[in-house]
């Protein structure tokens, strides 16, 4: 390993806590985001957040975070091409799953607050393990999709 090596893998690392997400409490444990601004960037790096985050006494952003960019994670996941009013795909395994709506964060560069589903204009995250009905909202199994 080089002196200049931060993670041989890139699977772990710390980032700025998003602080408006959550009503101003921060991201939590288990929480899908997105790093990069997805307006000009459509590839983003899909993370799942590692460690939660409050701020200490104040909405000021002071802190960091842990992600996982790679690995799988159960997560909520709407089988559907169009939240609204809402055209209900089934969901296979293998299909590619996207973040929808959301809200970007200019300070941390994150996205929060996005659905997952098969909305193709919005960011492909990654792809799904498990069946999902049509129309069905559920925790499925999710392969963060790897950058590159």
């Amino acid at each position: 390993m080089s002196v200049n090596q931060i993670d041989a893998r890139g699977e772990h690392l710390t980032v700025p806590a998003p602080i408006a997400d959550n009503g101003g409490i921060g991201p939590i444990s288990g929480e899908p985001l997105m790093m990069g601004n997805l307006s000009r960037d459509s590839g983003g790096l899909a993370l799942v957040a590692e460690t939660s985050y409050t701020p200490p006494g104040s909405l000021v952003p002071t802190g960091n975070i842990s992600v996982n960019l790679i690995g799988v994670f159960a997560l909520s996941v709407t089988a559907k091409s169009v939240l609204s009013p809402g055209t209900n795909v089934a969901i296979a395994p293998g299909d590619k799953v996207y973040a929808d709506g959301g809200t970007y964060d200019s300070v941390s560069g994150i996205t929060y607050g996005f659905t997952l589903d098969v909305n193709t204009s919005g960011y492909y995250f990654g792809n799904c393990l498990d069946t999902v009905v049509a129309g069905v909202t559920q925790y499925a199994r999710i392969r963060l999709k790897v950058a590159g």
